[in-house]
């Protein structure tokens, strides 16, 4: 049974996201399909700390992305770990782009975030929830979506 984490102790039995058929597909609803999907491997990867679909799906020129992949997994060094940080996106639209690639505009709601200790204080001031809009460049290959760039819309 899914326990959120808290104070006492990492998240357990966190469900795996599950890429959607529509995801797979190259049209406007599989770019806005794909791109959720990408933020719900982002709120595993803060619960549990597995970042390799999070990689896997995330050029390494995404200056962005690989910053995530590397503060969540310096957020788990030393027997640390993520409380909160879960992600819900009730908005995503879509459009493509002129240099072949698709720009995908999403609501990202984000709940508080807290890295712990080994023994359960907090490791620094917590981060406050936000409710965000960002902008993912991402591009249809032969394996399917991947994001190009991912930026905050400011």
């Amino acid at each position: 049974m899914y326990k959120p984490a808290d104070a006492s102790g990492p998240a357990q039995n966190v469900p795996v996201p599950v890429l959607p058929e529509v995801a797979k597909t190259e049209t406007k609803e599989g770019a806005e399909a794909f791109a959720k999907y990408w933020f719900s491997i982002l709120g595993y990867a803060y619960e549990t700390g597995d970042t390799r679909a999070l990689s896997k799906f995330s050029k390494p020129e995404c200056a962005f992305c690989q910053g995530l992949v590397d503060d969540i997994d310096a957020a788990w060094a030393e027997n640390k770990w993520i409380s909160g940080g879960q992600i819900e996106i009730p908005v995503a639209t879509a459009k493509p782009a002129t240099d072949g690639s698709t720009q995908v505009v999403l609501q990202v709601l984000q709940k508080e975030l807290v890295i712990h200790n080994q023994d359960g204080s907090p490791y620094q001031e917590k981060t406050p929830a936000t409710n965000a809009g960002s902008v993912a460049v991402m591009k249809y290959a032969d394996e399917g979506w991947v994001v190009n760039d991912l930026g905050l819309i400011r």
